[in-house]
């Protein structure tokens, strides 16, 4: 067999080389392929024992990576199970495979799945794009070996196609979203001093992703008893994130400033001619001002100039992606089970969670935990955090 498994963080660090070559071997992949990536969640959010990446070569050559990880739990009960590293957080998960060479990949990393090794009960994988290149191939592979395949069209994905120019854009936009961009703009130049920045691999990037964070964790603060960047873990990981992939020139911040306050972020990477925003955000002060659609109209005028020819908003439907003409698509979850008696586990598991999850009260008591937990500390931490980087 010409799979090998990865299991120790040792091991992934030194894969960096060979892993970037991959993965910019293919356009398929996405931002959330890179080794950049992928390598700063597992720091921040890993287990040393649980790392499985799986790595098929061909003629000593690496064609192929399955960059999973062995859980324990499913939706908290008891499930052996095999996953895509970046789980919850990441938009697009995949596997990083050479271009061509993907019937080979899946059927080498098929007969590792039959062969029992882990002793895993189910293979979860989220959020993989409906139009990835691999689909066609791990549906082949895995339906004739294991007949308990599930695939469902989940999650809403939101991407708003560009043109070559900023005038042929607005075209594209209703009558009344484009006397919407221009009078937004103008009466927040009216009542604020405003300044648009563009944070990429300098130095001021830090600057400029610690003024996102404390943008988000106000925009969150009511709402969800505080935002993600009050763990420190979070924190941490995107932090990581926005060092590596801004060392290399993939990361672009956008942010705004109104009377010296920011007022409106949006943070993502660049790939294959594409701006993938992944955390955006608005000063609640700022929102009667439109101060997030402003930006967003400044952000898509950037990738226009850039010649790049899709901004990804990622997950979500909401309302404000499609008056950008945003183009809605679909993420899959597929689950591949090792018996029935472990489908059956799952489904129920699944549903005593969705039910839980429905649940107002539920809902009440955990965002009321998080802001007794995080919420109170957000200005101290966001404080020491700044005096650590100065």
């Amino acid at each position: 067999m010409s799979l090998r498994v990865v299991t120790t963080t040792s091991e992934f660090e030194s894969l960096q080389s060979a892993w970037d070559a991959l993965y910019r071997s293919n356009p398929n992949h996405t931002p959330f392929q890179s080794w950049e990536w992928n390598f700063a969640w597992w720091k921040n959010f890993g287990d040393e024992d649980s790392l499985r990446l799986l790595l098929v070569h061909e003629d000593d050559k690496l064609v192929g990576i399955a960059p999973f990880y062995l859980r324990k739990k499913f939706y908290g009960f008891p499930l052996r199970h095999l996953g895509f590293i970046g789980q919850k957080r990441g938009d697009y998960l995949d596997f990083v495979v050479a271009a061509g060479r993907e019937a080979f990949f899946f059927r080498e990393v098929r007969e590792y799945l039959k062969s029992g090794n882990e002793n895993w009960r189910l293979v979860e994988l989220k959020d993989v794009p409906e139009n990835s290149t691999n689909l066609p191939h791990l549906f082949q592979q895995m339906r004739d070996a294991f007949p308990l395949f599930g695939v469902e069209h989940q999650r809403i994905c939101v991407s708003i196609p560009l043109t070559t120019d900023w005038e042929s854009f607005l075209q594209t936009l209703s009558k009344r979203t484009r006397k919407d961009v221009g009078y937004d703009r103008r009466f927040l130049d009216k009542t604020f001093k405003t300044e648009f920045k563009i944070f990429t691999n300098s130095s001021a990037v830090f600057d400029g992703f610690r003024d996102l964070v404390t943008i988000y964790q106000a925009r969150w603060q009511q709402e969800k008893g505080a935002g993600r960047f009050a763990e420190e873990s979070v924190f941490k990981f995107e932090e990581e994130v926005c060092r590596r992939l801004s060392h290399r020139g993939d990361y672009r911040l956008y942010l705004l400033y109104a009377d010296g306050q920011p007022a409106a972020g949006l943070a993502g990477y660049v790939s294959n001619g594409k701006y993938y925003g992944d955390t955006y955000a608005h000063a609640p002060q700022f929102h009667k001002f439109s101060a997030g659609n402003v930006l967003l109209g400044m952000a898509i005028e950037d990738c226009i100039q850039n010649r790049w020819s899709e901004l990804d908003l990622s997950r979500g439907d909401e309302p404000y992606k499609f008056k950008w003409n945003g183009q809605a698509k679909r993420n899959c979850h597929i689950k591949i089970f090792h018996d029935r008696f472990a489908a059956a586990r799952a489904a129920f598991f699944e549903g005593v969670y969705e039910k839980a999850s429905e649940s107002k009260r539920l809902n009440d008591w955990r965002a009321r935990y998080r802001r007794l937990r995080y919420g109170d500390h957000d200005e101290a931490t966001n404080d020491q955090r700044s005096a650590t980087k100065n």
